[in-house]
């Protein structure tokens, strides 16, 4: 019998500026991710799954305000923060470099004003 090999196909999403993640949601559904980490309340019109990517999203800041999730400061990414300690610091150039939440929330309300 032959096995079947499912690829993910992970997409980069930016959510905010300065901070982009990898996930394997619908590109239909990014605005509501997006809209999720920065806050945003929900849109009573969307469909579940919408809903799913907004809940995604605020979890996601939610961790990022705890410090289980970090940002990357070589590539801006959001991800784990255990994933910082399973690599070493050969592997990942300048992983002892991180970026603090609280310093980059301080600037967020003027970077995420709606013109």
């Amino acid at each position: 019998m032959l096995k079947t090999v499912k690829h993910d196909n992970l997409m980069v999403v930016n959510l905010t500026e300065n901070v982009s993640v990898s996930t394997k949601i619908l590109k239909e559904n990014h605005a509501a991710l997006r809209s999720g980490f920065v806050g945003c309340p929900p849109n009573p019109r969307w469909n579940a799954t919408k809903f799913c990517a907004w809940r995604t999203g605020r979890q996601w800041r939610t961790a990022l305000a705890q410090g289980t999730m970090m940002v990357r400061a070589e590539d801006c990414m959001l991800v784990q923060a255990s994933e910082k300690e399973s690599c070493s610091d050969d592997e990942l150039p300048g992983s002892s470099r991180t970026i603090n939440f609280f310093q980059v929330s301080q600037q967020l309300p003027n970077l995420l004003q709606i013109a």
